[in-house]
Protein backbone atom coordinates (compact mmCIF):
# COMPACT_ATOMS: atom_id res chain seq x y z
CA UNK A 1 0.00 0.00 0.00
CA UNK A 2 2.50 2.37 -1.23
CA UNK A 3 -0.37 4.25 -2.68
CA UNK A 4 -0.35 6.12 0.85
CA UNK A 5 2.42 8.73 0.31
CA UNK A 6 2.54 8.69 -3.52
CA UNK A 7 -1.25 9.94 -3.40
CA UNK A 8 -0.46 13.05 -1.28
CA UNK A 9 1.90 14.09 -3.38
CA UNK A 10 0.80 13.00 -6.64
CA UNK A 11 -3.05 11.98 -7.06
CA UNK A 12 -3.58 8.66 -8.84
CA UNK A 13 -6.33 8.95 -10.73
CA UNK A 14 -7.69 5.27 -11.80
CA UNK A 15 -7.04 2.39 -9.58
CA UNK A 16 -7.41 -1.36 -10.98
CA UNK A 17 -7.23 -4.03 -8.39
CA UNK A 18 -7.16 -7.59 -10.06
CA UNK A 19 -8.87 -10.23 -8.00
CA UNK A 20 -9.66 -13.33 -10.82
CA UNK A 21 -6.70 -15.39 -9.03
CA UNK A 22 -4.84 -14.62 -6.40
CA UNK A 23 -3.68 -16.51 -3.11
CA UNK A 24 -5.29 -16.53 0.63
CA UNK A 25 -3.54 -17.73 3.65
CA UNK A 26 -0.43 -15.53 3.51
CA UNK A 27 1.96 -13.45 1.58
CA UNK A 28 3.59 -16.07 -0.71
CA UNK A 29 3.93 -19.24 -1.78
CA UNK A 30 7.10 -19.54 1.14
CA UNK A 31 4.29 -19.77 3.98
CA UNK A 32 2.21 -23.11 4.74
CA UNK A 33 -1.24 -23.07 4.12
CA UNK A 34 -0.80 -20.60 1.57
CA UNK A 35 -3.86 -21.90 -1.42
CA UNK A 36 -4.85 -20.44 -4.35
CA UNK A 37 -7.97 -18.88 -4.68
CA UNK A 38 -10.23 -17.37 -7.54
CA UNK A 39 -12.53 -14.80 -6.71
CA UNK A 40 -13.12 -13.62 -10.02
CA UNK A 41 -13.50 -10.21 -9.26
CA UNK A 42 -11.84 -6.67 -10.84
CA UNK A 43 -12.20 -4.08 -9.78
CA UNK A 44 -11.86 -0.31 -10.40
CA UNK A 45 -12.19 2.94 -8.86
CA UNK A 46 -10.98 6.82 -9.26
CA UNK A 47 -9.36 6.89 -5.53
CA UNK A 48 -6.90 4.42 -4.71
CA UNK A 49 -7.77 4.20 -0.98
CA UNK A 50 -11.16 3.74 -1.42
CA UNK A 51 -10.60 1.38 -4.41
CA UNK A 52 -8.82 -0.99 -1.38
CA UNK A 53 -11.17 -0.46 1.23
CA UNK A 54 -14.04 -2.03 -0.96
CA UNK A 55 -11.42 -4.68 -1.96
CA UNK A 56 -10.98 -5.00 1.77
CA UNK A 57 -14.33 -5.27 2.14
CA UNK A 58 -14.86 -7.91 -0.86
CA UNK A 59 -12.41 -10.39 0.91
CA UNK A 60 -14.45 -10.36 3.66
CA UNK A 61 -12.44 -7.76 5.63
CA UNK A 62 -13.33 -4.66 7.66
CA UNK A 63 -11.36 -1.66 5.96
CA UNK A 64 -11.81 0.28 9.26
CA UNK A 65 -10.06 -2.82 11.30
CA UNK A 66 -8.04 -1.49 14.38
CA UNK A 67 -4.54 -2.76 14.58
CA UNK A 68 -3.94 -6.08 16.08
CA UNK A 69 -7.02 -6.94 14.10
CA UNK A 70 -7.59 -9.44 11.19
CA UNK A 71 -6.20 -8.73 8.42
CA UNK A 72 -3.93 -6.27 10.48
CA UNK A 73 -2.47 -8.37 13.04
CA UNK A 74 0.66 -6.68 13.28
CA UNK A 75 0.53 -3.70 11.74
CA UNK A 76 -1.16 -0.26 11.50
CA UNK A 77 -4.30 -0.44 9.02
CA UNK A 78 -2.94 2.08 6.47
CA UNK A 79 -6.57 2.44 4.51
CA UNK A 80 -7.06 4.36 8.32
CA UNK A 81 -3.97 5.96 7.57
CA UNK A 82 -4.05 7.15 4.62
CA UNK A 83 -8.20 8.54 5.33
CA UNK A 84 -6.66 10.77 8.54
CA UNK A 85 -3.66 12.42 5.99
CA UNK A 86 -7.14 13.08 3.79
CA UNK A 87 -6.55 11.12 0.50
CA UNK A 88 -9.15 9.03 0.81
CA UNK A 89 -11.88 7.43 2.59
CA UNK A 90 -11.92 3.91 4.59
CA UNK A 91 -15.54 4.27 5.92
CA UNK A 92 -17.69 2.11 3.13
CA UNK A 93 -20.84 4.56 3.55
CA UNK A 94 -19.10 7.11 1.72
CA UNK A 95 -17.86 5.31 -0.86
CA UNK A 96 -19.71 4.93 -4.50
CA UNK A 97 -20.24 1.55 -5.25
CA UNK A 98 -21.22 0.99 -8.73
CA UNK A 99 -22.16 -2.51 -10.45
CA UNK A 100 -21.82 -5.67 -8.31
CA UNK A 101 -22.46 -5.06 -5.03
CA UNK A 102 -20.04 -5.76 -2.11
CA UNK A 103 -22.57 -8.72 -0.99
CA UNK A 104 -22.64 -10.12 -4.53
CA UNK A 105 -19.07 -10.17 -5.28
CA UNK A 106 -17.77 -11.25 -1.27
CA UNK A 107 -15.09 -13.87 -1.39
CA UNK A 108 -14.05 -14.75 2.00
CA UNK A 109 -10.27 -15.06 2.38
CA UNK A 110 -10.42 -16.40 5.87
CA UNK A 111 -11.92 -18.98 5.14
Amino acid sequence: MAWCAATAARPIHLALIEGVESIAGGEGPWLQGVRTVKPGVLLAGLNPVCTDAVAAAVMGYNPRAARGTVPFQTCDNTLLLAEGHGVGAAELGRIDVRGVSIAQALYRYDS
